[in-house]
Order: C-alpha cells, then sequence, then structure tokens
C-alpha cells in the first residue's frame, strides 16, 4: 500500500509500504478513507518523531473501515465504519 513515512526533520517520502496485519488479539486494522493533519504531526516535521526509528507511517487522526480485527476485539468488526481519535495509545 502507498503511505507517508518520517525519515527525518522535513523528510516525508509517500511510497510503498508493507500492508497492515493483526498481529495482536487486539489489533485492529482499519482501511483509511479520510485523514487530518494535527498538530503532532508538525512536530514531527519539524523534528521531534514520536519513534526513535526513522521510516514510521505518522498520522492518527482518521475515518475509515474495519478489515480485520484480532480475537479479543468484541466491539467491531469488518465492514464497521470507524473514526481513530487522536487518543489513542
Amino acid at each position: 500500500m502507498k503511505a507517508l513515512t518520517y525519515h527525518g526533520r522535513h523528510d516525508i517520502r509517500y511510497g510503498d509500504v508493507s500492508d497492515p496485519a493483526v498481529t495482536s488479539p487486539t489489533d485492529a486494522v482499519v482501511q483509511v478513507t479520510a485523514a487530518g493533519i494535527c498538530g503532532s504531526d508538525l512536530h514531527i516535521y519539524r523534528g521531534n518523531p514520536f519513534s526513535p526509528e526513522l521510516g514510521y507511517t505518522p498520522g492518527h487522526e482518521c475515518v475509515g473501515v474495519v478489515v480485520d480485527t484480532g480475537g479479543q476485539v468484541t466491539r467491531f468488526t469488518p465492514g464497521d465504519r470507524v473514526l481513530v481519535p487522536a487518543s489513542v495509545g
């Protein structure tokens, strides 16, 4: 799939990344249909990343459709439309 990835201060790239997958029983995979830019994304762009690793995909405010869930997810099922708020940990 295509995504933006962080590679350093003022270095955000658009390119191919691996498709997300459920790896934990509490995971949910959401196909993003719309996303916004948060103030914390601007901090990342200016060189204050949330992770010391490079190449990760920033962003945490979006809406989309659930495509897969782990076995312990009970509130959502594939096909549900969801909003992912900024407070997700």
